[in-house]
């Protein structure tokens, strides 16, 4: 990448004076800085494509616009409720005023550390649409890895989030005296759209009077777990080792000191030593392979009320981090799924909009046909469209 600049490491003390969030600082650090534009970013991978490939779809994209890219890192809390450094990514518009801020959840991924390490990710397109982008690693990415990644837990999702938008609104000040508005958008596909919501819901339940919804954008997300796993097993078969990926996580967090061989049927069975230490692996994730019945005990198949006492204990984390349960969103949602997703049941989604709507959710939903990753761009930009 090229126009790479030495920033100071920037720790600051000052307080943020914004209409925004009348609260203490967050103290923050820039490890990485650089300014770009759209010839850099068209060299970002798109489905084995570059984005320059797709320029028929993405006409409507602002190529002139010139922003900064800066990774920073701060200090939030993990599900313990214990300090830990966490990073994320801003993007900033340099040439011309910012429309506001949009906060996307990065998606899974698998074969790097994160967006902060990307730096050139697919969640910060909306810069080309003139918006301020804060992009959070999420627990286990950017100067977290190594930490066992909280995946869907979603009161860490929104606490980890709304941190790096402190420290983003703090680095924002200093650097441009950008002042972030109190409106925001919220974004996110696969893992990033149920990252979403859980973030919508802590705003909207912790943070209402400083943190205005504009509306959410949510895709191929994990939305209800319940509804996840029910499908999972009807079906026997998953592209992505979602369940594991969970299960090692409640196991973890929430100290349930599960059996695992009465949860899997690997020989040895699974156990998040040595199979998910902290660090999202493509060959681990290969070897487990997309036939359930591999690696997941017999009695994953059956109902709930008919599982084994080991698997009944994750029940109640389901239900718990479930986007779907225990609210009535104040902003409009827009939801978009697969009919045919083998890496998160469309059944997700289906219960996520029937059980917001029966509360009296703004919620539209739209289905597609294709496949998860094809999706994933489809609701990219239409996303994009949508913000123009």
């Amino acid at each position: 990448m090229k126009h790479i600049f030495s920033l100071p490491l920037l720790c600051t003390l000052l307080v943020c004076c914004t209409t925004m969030d009348q609260m203490e600082p967050i103290p923050y650090k820039v490890f990485k800085y650089e300014v770009a534009d759209f010839s850099s970013f068209s060299k970002l991978e798109l489905n084995d494509m570059t984005l320059s490939d797709y320029d028929y779809l993405f006409f409507f994209l602002d190529k002139s616009i010139t922003f900064c890219m800066a990774a920073i890192e701060y200090t939030t809390i993990d599900p313990f409720g214990n300090p830990i450094q966490a990073s994320g990514l801003v993007y900033h518009p340099l040439n011309r005023q910012s429309k506001g801020v949009i906060e996307v959840m990065p998606m899974a991924h698998l074969e790097t550390n994160g967006p902060s390490e990307d730096f050139l990710a697919v969640e910060g397109l909306p810069i080309f649409q003139g918006y301020t982008v804060i992009i959070p690693d999420l627990l286990g990415f950017g100067v977290s890895r190594g930490t066992r990644p909280p995946f869907l837990m979603r009161e860490n999702t929104g606490r980890v989030t709304y941190d790096m938008r402190r420290a983003a609104a703090q680095y924002l000040w200093d650097q441009f005296q950008y002042q972030l508005p109190s409106e925001t958008i919220i974004g996110g596909y696969s893992l990033g759209g149920s990252a979403a919501l859980a973030v919508q819901k802590y705003y909207e339940t912790y943070h209402s009077n400083s943190v205005k919804i504009k509306e959410v954008f949510a895709g191929g997300g994990a939305f209800d777990l319940p509804a996840a796993f029910e499908a999972f097993a009807k079906t026997g078969y998953s592209n992505f080792s979602a369940i594991p990926h969970t299960i090692f996580a409640f196991d973890y967090y929430y100290n349930l000191h599960l059996d695992f061989s009465q949860i899997f049927v690997a020989d040895p069975p699974l156990n998040s030593d040595s199979w998910f230490n902290g660090v999202y692996s493509t060959d681990k994730i290969e070897k487990l392979g997309e036939d359930i019945h591999g690696y997941m005990h017999p009695d994953f198949f059956k109902p709930f009320d008919q599982q084994n006492e080991e698997m009944k204990k994750l029940h109640p984390c389901l239900v718990l981090n479930s986007v779907s349960e225990g609210w009535k969103p104040k902003a409009p949602i827009h939801i978009y799924h697969c009919y045919t997703d083998t890496y998160v049941p469309y059944e997700c989604a289906q219960a996520l909009v029937t059980k917001l709507r029966k509360v009296g959710g703004n919620v539209s939903f739209t289905s597609y046909l294709g496949d998860h990753l094809t999706v994933g761009y489809t609701f990219i930009l239409r996303m994009l469209l949508y913000l123009s």
